[in-house]
C-alpha cells in the first residue's frame, strides 16, 4: 500500500512517514496547537484558525492578541505559532536574504534567545535537561537556526530528550516557515 493512499489522523505520524511537504496547513498547525479541548481536537482547532485567517498569508500582520479569539488558543498554543513566524524572521535576517515584506510580519517573539525560541517547540527538559538546554544541544550540533534547516528528523532525534513530539513540532515550524517565504517573496 502506498502511503498516500493512507488516511491520516495524526498529522506528526505523517510528517513522519511522508515528510513535512506532504501535510496541509492545518495539518502543520494542528501539530503546533498540539492538544484539543473538550470536542475539539487540535485539527479542529486549526480549521477554526484557517477559517477566521484564510490561511498562513492572513496572519501577516497579525499580533498574538488576534489569535485569542479562536477557541482553544491560550498563551503556549499562541507562542508555539508565533515561533514559527519568529524563526522566518530570523532566517531571513540570518541569510541576508531580501525579502522586504519580512517587515509584515508581527505575530513574533523578538525578545527571546534562538535557544529560548527553539524551547518554546520543544515544550519540556528531559531529565536534568531544560527544553533551553535542549534547544542550546540542538543550536550546538546545527550551528544556528539556518543549520536546522532541512536535518533529517532521526538525526535530530539523536540528541537525547528531543524525542518524536519534539522534533516533530520543531520540523513543522519549519516547514511553516518555508511555506511563509514563499508567500514573502510573491509580495
Amino acid at each position: 500500500m502506498q502511503l498516500s493512499n493512507i488516511k491520516w489522523t495524526n498529522p506528526g505520524g505523517k510528517l513522519i512517514e511522508c515528510g513535512p511537504e506532504s501535510l496541509i496547513q492545518e495539518e502543520l498547525l494542528a501539530i503546533l496547537i498540539g492538544t484539543g479541548y473538550k470536542g475539539k481536537t487540535a485539527k479542529d482547532i486549526a480549521r477554526d484558525f484557517f477559517d477566521e485567517f484564510y490561511g498562513f498569508y492572513g496572519l501577516l500582520g497579525k499580533k498574538p492578541d488576534d489569535l485569542v479569539k479562536i477557541k482553544g488558543l491560550k498563551e503556549g498554543k499562541i507562542k508555539r505559532i508565533a515561533a514559527a513566524f519568529e524563526i522566518t524572521k530570523r532566517i531571513i535576517k540570518e541569510n541576508n536574504w531580501n525579502i522586504p515584506a519580512v517587515r509584515k510580519i508581527t505575530l513574533e517573539l523578538s525578545d527571546v534567545s534562538d535557544a529560548e525560541l527553539l524551547a518554546v517547540l520543544i515544550g519540556t527538559g528531559y531529565k536534568n535537561k531544560t527544553a533551553v538546554n535542549l534547544a542550546e544541544d540542538l543550536l550546538k550540533k546545527y550551528s544556528s537556526l539556518s543549520g536546522i534547516m532541512g536535518q533529517k528528523l532521526s538525526d535530530m532525534a539523536k540528541i537525547n530528550g528531543l524525542g518524536d513530539v519534539k522534533v516533530v513540532r520543531i520540523v513543522a515550524a519549519y516547514e511553516i516557515m518555508i511555506r511563509m517565504v514563499r508567500i514573502l517573496e510573491t509580495e
